[in-house]
């Protein structure tokens, strides 16, 4: 089962987001940044799915994330159209990042792509054997 951390403010958009419940997900949802961290840190979700409610702040707060969870698998929702934000947005490196409204296919399918890609790379890791000392 995969832990899929979502940060929504907003609980009359939750529509477009709990069809994420019934794909056999462990859901969390987080309504303030607080509870975000704290849900975070206790244990590592597979992904988080992010949907902006104040931009300085929750780019302040995404750079955090970031540097706790370098790796982390992080889909943007919403969000500033000005090129300045933006580009902040993209120094987070995003897995995804959608503006809203959101097709709920849409967001099903990239949510099960990053899913299956994280998959794929545990499974298939590779472990290198040690170099032979050269004489």
């Amino acid at each position: 089962m995969s832990r899929i951390l979502i940060h929504q403010p907003d609980p009359a958009q939750d529509d477009s987001l709990s069809l994420l419940e019934a794909r056999g997900n462990e859901v969390i949802w987080c309504r303030d940044r607080e509870a975000l961290v704290v849900a975070l840190t206790e244990r590592r979700p597979d992904v988080l799915v992010y949907v902006f409610a104040d931009v300085e702040r929750d780019l302040v707060l995404l750079a955090h994330l970031r540097a706790i969870a370098p790796m982390l698998p992080i889909i943007l929702l919403g969000g500033p159209g000005d090129l300045a934000s933006r580009r902040s947005i993209q120094e987070l490196k995003p897995t995804y990042y959608g503006v809203l409204p959101l097709e709920l296919f849409e967001l099903r399918d990239v949510v099960r792509g990053v899913l299956e890609h994280a998959r794929v790379a545990a499974t298939t890791a590779v472990v290198k054997p040690p170099r032979a000392a050269s004489s």
